[in-house]
């Protein structure tokens, strides 16, 4: 009888650590899936970063040009 006792817990003990385990690898995907998510965010973001840093040059450039046109006026 004693045997048997212990073989049920033992096997509890089975499940108990496969139902933690696969509890663990869901909330292990779930971070990883969400760690995919944010670098795809992240490149996103700079790639608009870089492409709003050429606008801001290209404004910076024309306000340059227009300073000088304005320093310099055509007679």
């Amino acid at each position: 009888m004693k045997i048997n006792e212990t073989n049920i817990i033992e096997v509890n003990k089975i499940r108990d650590l496969k139902e933690s385990f696969d509890k663990s690898m869901k909330i292990l995907e779930s971070h990883i899936a969400e760690s995919i998510t944010n670098k795809e965010k992240l490149n996103s973001i700079k790639i608009d970063l870089k492409e709003a840093n050429e606008k801001f040059l290209e404004a910076k450039r024309c306000l340059g040009d227009l300073k000088v046109e304005l320093e310099n006026p055509k007679v």
